[in-house]
């Protein structure tokens, strides 16, 4: 590409695949060796390119900038994830690997900090990375966030980035407050369809349960006074900006007008905003990605269209 000239949101996602790819062979060694991964459809794809790009840029300025960095990862899975694409199924690093393997030498997180609730996936962490603190246990609980946040301030001028990525609302507001109190970068996974699908079955049945569960993800009852899943991805997004002013929304489409919201809730730093900055770049390429954007880059990651490599 000439200097100068502007990535399409195609070719910018091309480089983020291709990211992924390059740790392909290792995936299917850990793989073989424990026979085990968390199956995703080919939407987690996407979440890891974009994770992946954000691990980058947050370990190359944050190690300037402060003594320690952490991160932490409150649904971490196993390491490794088998993507189902139009059928096909294929392994890649996790959340967790990534940040392992991405950050430049010297760059590198000090500390990682994996909870996971399922017992053999935790397991399997605690052999892969065995210098990471796996906590087994579910992350919504006092026990673990004080274990997190005893962790972080263990060592003075500890900065940590804080991936928060359920299925649905697995995820409570209290989890989310805790964190964002505290000195650190956070990425949200807002599920759209997962919130707006339990938000409809309340507003047609009004059971308790649901209404208590929905009450605690949102950590409010105003949620009952939205009236369109537009309005709950708000509601969600000030709240968030209550302690982050700067909460960035990124729209991630998918095929057939599947998407989901990422919320990337960062401090502000003096002097130059960089990874602000690297965030609105990412921001503004994502969201005019088309669906047959996403389709053709399906295709290129099964390896139909290797060419475009």
């Amino acid at each position: 590409m000439p200097k100068g000239e502007k990535k399409t949101p195609f070719k910018w996602w091309q480089d983020r695949l291709n990211t992924l790819v390059g740790y392909n062979d290792k995936a299917r060694d850990i793989y073989d060796r424990f026979g085990r991964a968390y199956e995703q459809g080919y939407w987690t794809l996407l979440k890891l390119a974009l994770l992946a790009y954000y691990i980058d840029v947050y370990t190359t300025i944050a190690k300037s900038y402060f003594k320690r960095i952490v991160y932490i990862d409150l649904f971490a899975g196993c390491g490794i994830n088998k993507i189902d694409v139009e059928g096909r199924k294929e392994v890649v690093f996790g959340s967790t690997m990534l940040a392992k393997k991405v950050p430049r030498s010297g760059k590198e997180f000090d500390k990682l900090i994996l909870v996971e609730k399922d017992k053999e996936y935790a397991e399997m962490l605690e052999k892969i990375l065995p210098d990471a603190l796996v906590i087994p246990d579910n992350c919504n609980k006092a026990s673990v966030l004080k274990e997190i946040i005893d962790e972080i301030n263990r060592v003075d001028k500890t900065h940590f980035l804080a991936v928060m990525d359920p299925e649905g609302l697995e995820l409570k507001w209290n989890t989310v407050e805790t964190l964002l109190k505290h000195p650190g970068d956070s990425i949200i996974n807002y599920m759209c369809s997962g919130v707006g699908k339990s938000w409809g079955t309340w507003r047609s049945k009004e059971t308790e349960s649901l209404e208590n569960t929905i009450t605690e993800y949102f950590g409010c009852g105003d949620w009952k006074n939205c009236d369109s899943a537009e309005s709950l991805f708000e509601l969600y997004l000030n709240r968030v900006r209550n302690f982050k002013e700067n909460a960035i929304p990124i729209k991630v489409r998918g095929i057939k007008g599947f998407h989901y919201h990422l919320i990337l809730a960062v401090r502000k730093t003096r002097g130059t905003q960089g990874w602000i900055d690297a965030i609105n770049r990412a921001k503004e390429r994502i969201e005019k990605t088309t669906e047959q954007d996403i389709e053709m880059l399906l295709d290129v990651f099964q390896g139909r269209q290797r060419q475009l490599f």
